[in-house]
């Protein structure tokens, strides 16, 4: 559910909720997959963004402050885990996901696709999927 509240109304409550769905949930999840990674000698974590934490609106200042931490955290992940052979990186998603539009499933997917499969010479941490 999207709260949309400009930030001088924004409960706290719904702030911290969103945060923690947001940014608690994606780091509990690489937390759970990091150990096997470092065992198998790398890996990729991939993390879907939104084009809020670049352009944030004030009446969803909640969500966008979500997807800021979020984009934060997998830069610091990144950072943390590179030299474990563990490719942290996101798409920023910067528009509705729809079928037969720009914003396709299918044309979307080749960004995460293209990502897992740089060369650890070649990693990009983030790969801002919007229209020209």
């Amino acid at each position: 559910k999207v709260h949309a509240s400009p930030p001088s109304e924004l409960p706290l409550e719904e702030l911290m909720t969103d945060l923690q769905i947001n940014v608690g949930g994606a780091l509990l999840a690489a937390q759970q997959v990091i150990p096997s990674m470092k065992e198998e000698g790398g890996g990729t974590i991939l993390i879907t963004g939104g084009g809020l934490a670049l352009q944030p609106r004030p009446e969803y200042a909640s969500l966008a402050a979500g997807k800021a931490a979020l984009r934060n955290l997998t830069y610091s992940l990144a950072a943390e885990l590179a030299e474990d052979n563990i490719h942290v990186a996101t798409v920023t998603i910067a528009g509705f996901v729809q079928p037969n539009t720009f914003f396709a499933p299918h044309l979307i997917a080749e960004k995460y696709w293209q990502l897992h499969t740089q060369k650890k010479d070649m990693w990009e941490t983030e790969i801002v999927y919007r229209e020209a």
